[in-house]
């Protein structure tokens, strides 16, 4: 097979598959699951090489003054952080304005969210300190599943013109890697909480078993992508020194994509609601000091 399809349209595939035939209940309980998934964490280990080799290319491009790397500087991250905390106080605001609208099934996961509201600022501070090393260039800026595209066991990317809804000097400017890498990290959180959602038909019990199993999925899917990337990176200046405090970063920048997408959902698909506001708290649940 030469074109199999973009990175979204894949998971989906391999995701209905499994839900369809129970094999991941199944897998649960017995203790089993990689042949399963083996394919697709292929997949996604390619997806972290060619990833990681795109930052390099861009890093890379010294000579030319809009390529050129910049180091991460605390004005930088005052920046960032200030962004998202004007953001976030958006959007708790207006999921508190919905809250008697949401879905009566949603309302609890909901009221779990706002509840972490007061701690948000420390959280986003204890993610990124100000004195955090690491390089600033220019990224892919739409790195998600969608823009993967899977052609003869290969993964190559696409959608370089950014996202549609900013503006072009803001699809330039320049941010660590970190923030291509959560693009793709939520692409699959995404993926996974979808399949969910297509299993609503499912009884109570046997749904939570496979939310369950899918968490699973997810949290390999993501370790496959970062072991690849990992891989290819080694040891450039692209990241914190610090394994921890690079970590930490991919965890601040999956908040500022998680929270626009709760915006989103918020204005276009209310019943999807859900997907963004579970990896909210999830984050917002885990020690800042935690590895994602």
């Amino acid at each position: 097979m030469e074109n199999q399809g973009d990175g979204w349209t894949v998971s989906s595939a391999y995701l209905d598959r499994f839900i369809d035939d129970h094999r991941v209940l199944a897998n649960r309980e017995h203790g089993g699951g990689s042949d399963e998934q083996a394919p697709y964490l292929r997949y996604m280990s390619q997806a972290g090489w060619r990833a990681a080799e795109l930052h390099l290319a861009l890093a890379s491009r010294s000579d030319l003054a809009d390529f050129a790397p910049e180091p991460t500087a605390p004005e930088h991250v005052r920046g960032w952080i200030g962004k998202i905390e004007a953001q976030a106080a958006r959007i708790f605001d207006a999921l508190q304005h919905h809250r008697e609208t949401t879905r009566e099934s949603d309302r609890a996961l909901l009221d779990r969210v706002l509840a972490m509201r007061e701690g948000l600022s420390d959280h986003l501070a204890a993610l990124l300190p100000a004195d955090v090393d690491g390089l600033n260039i220019r990224l892919h800026g739409d790195l998600r599943l969608a823009n993967m595209l899977i052609v003869k066991d290969d993964i190559f990317i696409s959608g370089f013109d950014g996202e549609a809804r900013l503006a072009l000097a803001e699809r330039r400017r320049k941010a660590p890697a970190a923030r291509d890498v959560a693009g793709l990290i939520n692409s699959i959180d995404y993926s996974v909480g979808a399949a969910l959602e297509r299993a609503r038909g499912m009884a109570p019990d046997e749904h939570g078993r496979l939310a369950a199993a899918l968490s699973e999925w997810r949290d390999r899917a993501t370790a496959a992508f970062m072991s690849g990337y990992r891989e290819t990176i080694r040891s450039a200046p692209l990241w914190p020194s610090d394994p921890h405090a690079a970590d930490a970063m991919i965890n601040f920048f999956l908040l500022e994509k998680v929270l626009y997408e709760i915006e989103d959902e918020l204005i276009h698909r209310p019943d999807w609601l859900r997907i963004p506001l579970t990896s909210l708290l999830r984050i917002l649940s885990e020690p800042a000091s935690v590895l994602s």
